[in-house]
């Protein structure tokens, strides 16, 4: 009878031992791999030509017509001639300069097709220096940025890190506007302050929209995936197409602690106990930025002093640049 009721015990504390242990609906076993559910949020030219914005953004790309090429557009940019007098006219084959052919407002075809993507980015650095996603700057023949505050500039890949979705562009030449900081320490939660160039945006001028940090909705014990050092979580309904490489900024800190992404699709989010099951975005944070900004930027270069409130929001406007992109 002793040994009955000694094994009814064991068997009974085995099991309440295997049912304390049970996993989470949120622990990290349950979750699968994060990337299949997240969309890119870079804005492609089909995406473009949705919108009156769309459409002048396509139609704004540059385009160099050599001599003896027949010009889609006439409102050409004459390069002027001196004969000075006793002088014979020159032959106008023997000139070789190059037309530059101003854009029509509804884009050729062609150029639609041929156009390639849009973007995000923002300056680090007084020389020219800038950030945006790695999958903006990927697969880029050639790249220019232009802003209210930039001139439309050619720039160049300095470095890109697929990993953490994070590429160091330049300007050469180019004194930036405005240069943001970038956050040594992440935020735990609250508001931040969103920047990005999706077809309801001009040209120009970036859209704006608040984001509410979701991280606290993972357990502590989730490691990178909850960690914002590692990743952003945020609540954002408005951030859309466009937006991927745009800054993340904490008014409160006056810094830079991350960059968009993309959104993540409610299969996944519903796995995770309280979190939003739509308008979720997420994008790297100040850990895999930093690192790569150390390696590959001059210490020189960039900016060590924060701007919290409205000052640093008005300096992130002036810093945010319109990134495009040709195949």
């Amino acid at each position: 009878m002793h040994r009955i009721i000694g094994g009814l015990l064991t068997v009974g504390l085995t099991v309440a031992l295997s049912t304390s242990a049970t996993p989470e609906r949120n622990n990290t076993a349950a979750l699968p791999s994060l990337d299949r559910y997240v969309t890119l949020l870079d804005l492609h030219p089909v995406d473009m030509t949705a919108s009156q914005s769309g459409q002048a953004m396509v139609a704004a790309m540059p385009m160099v017509i050599r001599q003896g090429q027949a010009s889609p557009d006439q409102r050409q940019i004459q390069v002027p001639m001196v004969i000075r007098q006793g002088q014979a006219s020159p032959d106008q084959r023997q000139i070789q300069v190059p037309t530059v052919v101003t854009p029509s407002r509804q884009p050729d075809e062609g150029m639609g097709a041929a156009g390639g993507k849009a973007g995000t980015g923002f300056f680090i650095g007084d020389d020219g220096t800038l950030l945006t996603a790695a999958h903006v700057a990927s697969g880029c023949g050639r790249m220019q940025i232009i802003s209210r505050y930039v001139p439309r500039t050619w720039v160049s890949l300095v470095a890109s890190d697929t990993v953490h979705d994070v590429a160091v562009l330049k300007a050469p030449g180019l004194r930036s506007p405005a240069v943001v900081h970038l956050a040594s320490v992440a935020p735990s939660s609250g508001k931040l302050f969103v920047l990005g160039y999706p077809a309801s945006a001009s040209l120009t001028v970036p859209a704006e929209t608040w984001a509410v940090m979701e991280n606290d909705k993972f357990p502590s014990n989730i490691g990178s995936l909850g960690n914002p050092r590692d990743l952003l979580w945020m609540s954002a309904p408005a951030v859309a197409h466009g937006y991927s490489g745009g800054p993340i900024f904490d008014p409160r800190s006056g810094a830079v602690v991350g960059m968009v992404k993309g959104q993540v699709d409610g299969g996944y989010l519903r796995l995770v106990r309280d979190m939003p099951t739509t308008g979720i975005a997420i994008g790297p944070g100040i850990g895999g930025i930093g690192d790569l900004v150390r390696r590959e930027v001059p210490y020189a270069a960039v900016s060590l002093v924060s701007s919290p409130g409205e000052a640093g929001v008005d300096t992130l406007r002036r810093a945010t640049v319109h990134v495009l992109c040709w195949h």
